[in-house]
């Protein structure tokens, strides 16, 4: 029975020789899963930032444009209400001029000077507004390349959504 019970004791250290073994190596798999989860972990860190920060962009970005078109806006409906005063000194300079064809006696400096402002205003307006168009262009392909970065944003999300 000695002999039974010796077989049986060394068995039994091989048995728990292996299972060390066996644990240790679970230790080491466990280890290099934690470093590789933190440095994954990390990585998805730096990219949320990443992110946020373009986001934020596009947002300072959008602000300034809202702005600008807002600003635009404004300058073109203050060009509109030049341009009516402005149509209706033409027409009564018109009209003035019909007048004075008609045998009408009236100051022929006034009507030329008259004509004159009109004009050069219908000038200084037509500037304002070409120059307005041009901002409002501006604003509108600056609004179509935000869009065009966050529908990016978008796909890069989706994108990495879709690997993990």
């Amino acid at each position: 029975t000695y002999s039974v019970l010796r077989k049986e004791n060394a068995m039994l250290w091989k048995v728990v020789r292996s299972m060390q073994s066996s644990l240790e190596s679970q230790v080491h798999t466990v280890w290099r899963l934690e470093r590789q989860l933190k440095a994954s972990l990390a990585k998805e860190e730096r990219e949320a930032q990443e992110l946020q920060s373009l986001v934020q962009q596009t947002e300072q970005s959008l602000q300034l444009m809202t702005q600008r078109a807002l600003e635009a806006e404004s300058n073109v409906e203050k060009l509109k209400q030049e341009i009516s005063i402005l149509q209706g000194e033409l027409e009564s300079s018109r009209v003035e001029n019909k007048n004075l064809r008609a045998g009408q006696t009236t100051n022929l400096g006034a009507t030329k000077h008259n004509i004159d402002f009109a004009l050069q205003n219908l000038h200084k307006i037509t500037a304002g507004v070409n120059l307005s168009i041009r901002q409002l262009a501006s604003g509108a392909e600056s609004l179509h390349f935000v869009a065009e970065v966050l529908k990016s944003t978008g796909k890069i999300s989706e994108v990495e959504a879709e690997q993990r």
